[in-house]
C-alpha cells in the first residue's frame, strides 16, 4: 500500500473579492499569471495568517446586535472612531475576509500503476470546490465533516491542485450559529486538520458502523466494500482485536458496492466509570495482499430513555453538562489536536460534569476519540440556529441540507460511544415542529445507538426521546426580578418536579444558570492569538473612567462569590427533582460574545478565576451529591430547625450502610451541635431520602452565620448549607440618632447643628437591584433586571459589629436587597467609600451604594437605601440591620472621614419639608 501525501505547508491563496473567480476561470492555472498572490502556510486560516481588510466601525458583522448602548450612548463614542475602534459585544479579529478565496499548490505525484486517490480536507470553512490541472472534481458544503474528493487517475507527475472556500451564507443556517457566527469562533476562512491525499486501491474499505448488543457483549460491525473495477473478484475481511481471535469472511465481489456483516463477540461495556474500549483493525485482503485497511476502537454500551429518565447499558444516569460554544480565542477555529481535548475534558470533570453539549456544532474527531476514552458523553448538535430573524419555512432545500447534514455526521463520527445524544441544533423557530418532528421520528427509528431531540431548547414533542427545556430553572429571560431566586425568600426545599411532568419522557434542563460575574481583567493577557479581548478592553476603559479600576479584583471576587451561590442553589434544586434527567450548563466557562456574557466559573480559556476550584464546585455538581430541604435560612434563637437530608447517588455503585454525619459550626468553624443520621439501608442510584434532621438552634445572645454540615464516611462526601440566627429582642431606640427619610428643615438644621442623622434614601429605580446576578448581560437582554453582580461588603467596618457579614454578600443579604434600590455615587467625590457596594453591570459601571456614610459641615450623617424600617416584627434580618446601623451611630466610633455637603446630598433623598 502506499503512503499518503501530506499537503500541509506553504500554499498560494487568491483573494476573490469581487466572486469574479469562477467567471474567470480562477482554477485554470493560466488565469492567475499577474493576479496578487498571498503566501500561506495550511492548514490554518486568513485569518491566523493576517490576511484581510482591518476591522472598523464598517465592518459588517455575523451576528445579532441586540445592544443599542455602542451605537447611540456618549458613553461608548470613543470606541467607535475607525482608527481606535473596540467592538463590546464579542472579541474582535484584526482582520476578516468574507467571500471566495482561492488555494493553489503544486504537488508532484509518484508514478504508480494504480494512482487513484482520495483528498481530505478535515474542516474547511464553509463549501469547497475543487479543481485538479484545471479539471473540476466536485464541491461539498458541509460544516461539520471532512470534505472528501475522489480524484481521477493523475498520469502527471506534477499537478495544479485549486480549492475554493467560500465562507459566506451557503445555506442559512442562522446568523449566530456557533459553526459560523463572530459571537463565537467568527466566519473564518481556511482549511484546518488534516489536509492530505489518501491512496485508494481498486478495491478499498467504505463505510464501518458498529451496533451494540449490550445483551450479547457483542458488537456488530457493516463493513462497506468498494470494488472499483470491472471484474469480479475475491477478497477476504478480517477483523483483529488484540488478544482475541480474528473473525474472517470471505466471498466473491462484484463490481460496485459489497457489504460486509461480522459480529465481534465479548466486547466489555463501556461508559463513564468503565471507559474500556477495544482496538479493532479490519483489513481487507485479495489474494496474499493486503490492499486496504483501517484501524478505530469501539466501545460497547447501550442507552435508552425509559419514563422519565435516562439509562445507560440499564443504569440510571443524570447528566451534568456543560455547553460548548465554539469559543477558541487563540484559533478562532476548533482544535483539532487531541491535547486541547483531554484538558477541555480534564477540566469539566473536576467541576463534577460528565456531560458536554455542543451548541449548534460539532465537534472534531480528536474531541470524540478523547471523549470515548475518558468515558464523557456528548450531544452534538448540526450547526444550525435558526432563530433570530432566521426561521424554518417552506425552503425544502435547507430542509433537504439538514437531513444531508445529519447523514454525514453520523456516518463520520457515529461508531463513537461517547456520540450519545443527536439535536437539529439550538432553539429553532418557524415551522419547527412540523419539520423537526420528522427529523427526531426519523432518527429514532433509523439509529437506536443514541437519543434523538428535536432541538435544544424546544419544541418539546412526543417524537423527542428527551426533551432539552428551558422551564425547569431558576431564572430565565423575561424573568428578571421575578425569578424565584430574587422573588422567594431563601430556603433549599424547591425543586422541578411539577415542571417536569408536564413533558413527555425524560426532561434535561436547557442552559442552566446564566448567573455573570464580573470581568476579570487579568484574562485579557491570554489573548495572544487571532481574537482580542477589545471588548475587555471597553469596559476596564469605562471603569477607569469612574474612577473604580482600582476595585477591579475587589468586584470580581464578590461577584464571583454571588455567582457560586446561584449556581449552588440551582443544581441542587435540580438534583432534588426526582424526575429530571439531568441538567446542561450556560455554562462552566464564560462566552465572550452575544454582548459578552461572563456567566462561568471559569474564563473562556477554562482556567479558574481565582474564587472556585473543582473541589469547591463538585460539593454541590456531582455524581454522588448530600442534600438538605432547609424551609427557611433565617432563624430567631432558640427555635427549632428541620431539614430533610437526602442523597443524590448516581455513582459508580449502591452504597452500602452509608454512614452519614453533620454538625452545626459557628463562624469560627468551632462546633456547637453535632450528630449521626440513622441511617441503615443501602442507597442505590437516583435520589434517596436519608432522614429528618431537628435540632433546636442555640440560645445566641448576639446575630451569628451558622453552618450546617452534612458528611458521608464512605465514598467521602460533604456538603454545607449557611443559615442566620438572631436574638429574640434588641434595641431598635434611635436615642439621639434622627432618622429621617427626607432633607428636611429639621435633618439638615440638625446635621449643622453638630447632631447625627440617619437618612433612609429610596435610591435610583432604574438600577435594578437584585440578589442573584445578571442574567446573561443587560445588553443582550435589553436591560433585563437584576442590573448588579452581588456586592463588596466592608465587613471590618464597626457598622457591622452587631450583623453577621463577609466582604460579599451571602443569603442573608436577601432581605435587604429585595425591594430596594441602588444609590448612584457617580457625582460624589472619588474619596467616598460605601461600606455597602452594589456591583454595575460592566456595561455602565456606576459607582452605588446602599450604606455610606459621611460629614455635612460638624454633622454626622449615615445614608442607607436598603429598607431597614418596615415590618420590623417579620423582617428578622432587616430588624438586625437597623440595630446594628443605629449602635454604631450612637457610638464614639461613629467617625466619618469623607466631607460632602448638603448640595451634594440632596440628590439622593426626597429634599422637603415636613
Amino acid at each position: 500500500m502506499r503512503e499518503k501525501i501530506d499537503l500541509r505547508g506553504q500554499w498560494q491563496v487568491f483573494l476573490d473579492e469581487e466572486d469574479r473567480g469562477l467567471s474567470e476561470k480562477w482554477y485554470e492555472p493560466a488565469s492567475l499569471v499577474g493576479k496578487h498572490a498571498h503566501p500561506i502556510t495550511l492548514p490554518g486560516s486568513l485569518e491566523l495568517a493576517g490576511i484581510g481588510s482591518p476591522i472598523t466601525s464598517k465592518t459588517e458583522w455575523v451576528g445579532s446586535q441586540f445592544g443599542s448602548e455602542f451605537l447611540r450612548d456618549p458613553l461608548y463614542e470613543p470606541y467607535r472612531v475607525d482608527d481606535a475602534f473596540r467592538f463590546p459585544y464579542w472579541l474582535q479579529p484584526e482582520t476578516r475576509f468574507i467571500g471566495p478565496a482561492w488555494y493553489v499548490k503544486h504537488i508532484t505525484i509518484p508514478k504508480h500503476n494504480n494512482n487513484s486517490w482520495q483528498l481530505v480536507l478535515e474542516r474547511p470553512h464553509w463549501e469547497t470546490r475543487v479543481w485538479v490541472n484545471g479539471v473540476f472534481i466536485g464541491s461539498c458544503d458541509s460544516l461539520s465533516v471532512p470534505h472528501r474528493y475522489d480524484l481521477p487517475s493523475l498520469e502527471d507527475e506534477e499537478v495544479v491542485l485549486v480549492i475554493r472556500v467560500d465562507n459566506r451564507m451557503i445555506h442559512e443556517v442562522g446568523p449566530n450559529a456557533h459553526s459560523i457566527s463572530d459571537q463565537t469562533q467568527g466566519p473564518w476562512n481556511g482549511i484546518v486538520g488534516q489536509l492530505a491525499l489518501l491512496p485508494v486501491s481498486s478495491l478499498s474499505l467504505g463505510e464501518v458502523s458498529v451496533y451494540s448488543n449490550t445483551k450479547r457483549n457483542a458488537a456488530l460491525c457493516t463493513v462497506v466494500m468498494e470494488n472499483h473495477g470491472e471484474q469480479e473478484a475475491e477478497v477476504a475481511l478480517q477483523i483483529k482485536r488484540p488478544g482475541k481471535d480474528a473473525v474472517t469472511l470471505s466471498k466473491s465481489v462484484r463490481p460496485g458496492t459489497t457489504t460486509f456483516h461480522l459480529e465481534l463477540t465479548e466486547v466489555p461495556l463501556w461508559d463513564e466509570y468503565a471507559p474500556n474500549l477495544e482496538d479493532v483493525q479490519v483489513l481487507l485482503e485479495s489474494g496474499e495482499s493486503v490492499v486496504d485497511e483501517k484501524s478505530f476502537q469501539i466501545g460497547l454500551r447501550s442507552v435508552e430513555a425509559k419514563g422519565k429518565h435516562i439509562f445507560v447499558n440499564g443504569k440510571q444516569l443524570f447528566l451534568r453538562g456543560t455547553v460548548e460554544c465554539c469559543v477558541f480565542p487563540k484559533t478562532g477555529h476548533p482544535p483539532m489536536e487531541e491535547e486541547y481535548w483531554e484538558y477541555l475534558f480534564s477540566q469539566s470533570k473536576a467541576y463534577g460534569l460528565n456531560h458536554v453539549r455542543f451548541h449548534s456544532w460539532c465537534p472534531p474527531e480528536a474531541a470524540f476519540s478523547v471523549a470515548d476514552r475518558m468515558g464523557f458523553y456528548l450531544q452534538v448538535e448540526c450547526p444550525i440556529w435558526k432563530n433570530q430573524g432566521v426561521a424554518y419555512d417552506e425552503n425544502k432545500s435547507f430542509d433537504d441540507w439538514l437531513f444531508t447534514e445529519s447523514d454525514r455526521i453520523v456516518a463520520e463520527y457515529g461508531n463513537h460511544p461517547s456520540f450519545l445524544f443527536f439535536a437539529s441544533g439550538n432553539e429553532p423557530d418557524g415551522r419547527d415542529k412540523e419539520i423537526l418532528g420528522l427529523w427526531a421520528a426519523t432518527w429514532n427509528e433509523k439509529d437506536a445507538r443514541r437519543l434523538h431531540t428535536s432541538a435544544s431548547g424546544w419544541p418539546a414533542l412526543e417524537e423527542n426521546a428527551y426533551q432539552v427545556v428551558p422551564e425547569p430553572r431558576l431564572q430565565a429571560w423575561g424573568e428578571g426580578l421575578d425569578s424565584r431566586i430574587n422573588a422567594k425568600a431563601p430556603e433549599t426545599c424547591s425543586d422541578y418536579t411539577a415542571i417536569c411532568e408536564k413533558y413527555p419522557g425524560p426532561v434535561v434542563t436547557h442552559e442552566m444558570g446564566q448567573w455573570c460575574v464580573f470581568p476579570d481583567f487579568s484574562e485579557m493577557k491570554e489573548y495572544t492569538g487571532y481574537l482580542k479581548p477589545r471588548n475587555f478592553e471597553v469596559f476596564a476603559d469605562i471603569l477607569d473612567r469612574r474612577g473604580l479600576s482600582g476595585q477591579a479584583d475587589q468586584f470580581l471576587q464578590a461577584s464571583g462569590f454571588q455567582q457560586v451561590l446561584c449556581y449552588k442553589e440551582e443544581l441542587e434544586a435540580a438534583l432534588r427533582t426526582g424526575n429530571l434527567a439531568g441538567v446542561q450548563l450556560l455554562a462552566l466557562t464564560d462566552f465572550p460574545g452575544q454582548g459578552t456574557a461572563l456567566e462561568g466559573v471559569l474564563n473562556a480559556f477554562w482556567q479558574e478565576k481565582g474564587y472556585c476550584s473543582g473541589e469547591q464546585f463538585r460539593r454541590f455538581c456531582d455524581d454522588i451529591v448530600l442534600l438538605a430541604r432547609l424551609p427557611r435560612r433565617y432563624y430567631i434563637a432558640g427555635e427549632t430547625l428541620e431539614a430533610e437530608i437526602e442523597l443524590a447517588n448516581f455513582g459508580r455503585n449502591a452504597i452500602e450502610q452509608p454512614k452519614v454525619t453533620w454538625s452545626l459550626n459557628d463562624e469560627k468553624g468551632c462546633q456547637v451541635q453535632c450528630g449521626s443520621l440513622p441511617t441503615e439501608q443501602a442507597v442505590g442510584r437516583g435520589l434517596q431520602s436519608l432522614a429528618t434532621l431537628s435540632l433546636s438552634i442555640p440560645e445566641l445572645v448576639t446575630a451569628q452565620k451558622l453552618t450546617l454540615s452534612v458528611t458521608l464516611e464512605e465514598p467521602s462526601k460533604e456538603n454545607s448549607w449557611n443559615i442566620w440566627v438572631f436574638p429574640k429582642e434588641m434595641d431598635l431606640e434611635p436615642r439621639d440618632v434622627l432618622v429621617t427619610d427626607c432633607l428636611d428643615e429639621k435633618s439638615r438644621g440638625a446635621l449643622l447643628d453638630g447632631k447625627k442623622v440617619l437618612l433612609l434614601s429610596s435610591g435610583e429605580p432604574e438600577v435594578a437591584l437584585g440578589f442573584s446576578s445578571v442574567f446573561w448581560n443587560t445588553s443582550w437582554t435589553g436591560g433585563q433586571a437584576p442590573h448588579t453582580l452581588g456586592m463588596v461588603v466592608d465587613a471590618e467596618h464597626p457598622v457591622f459589629s452587631e450583623f453577621p457579614t463577609e466582604d460579599h454578600s451571602d443569603w442573608q443579604w436577601w432581605e435587604l436587597v429585595h425591594g430596594s434600590s441602588a444609590m448612584v455615587l457617580d457625582d460624589l467625590p472619588h474619596e467616598l467609600s460605601p461600606m455597602v457596594q452594589p456591583i454595575d453591570t460592566w456595561f455602565r459601571s456606576h459607582k452605588l451604594g446602599l450604606l455610606f456614610e459621611c460629614m455635612i459641615g460638624p454633622g454626622k450623617l449615615m445614608v442607607c437605601s436598603m429598607d431597614v424600617s418596615s415590618d420590623l416584627e417579620r423582617r428578622i434580618v432587616a430588624r438586625q440591620m437597623y440595630h446594628s446601623i443605629l449602635s454604631y451611630m450612637q457610638s464614639d466610633q461613629f467617625a466619618p472621614n469623607c466631607n460632602l455637603t448638603l448640595e451634594e446630598i440632596a440628590s439622593l433623598a426626597r429634599n422637603e419639608d415636613k
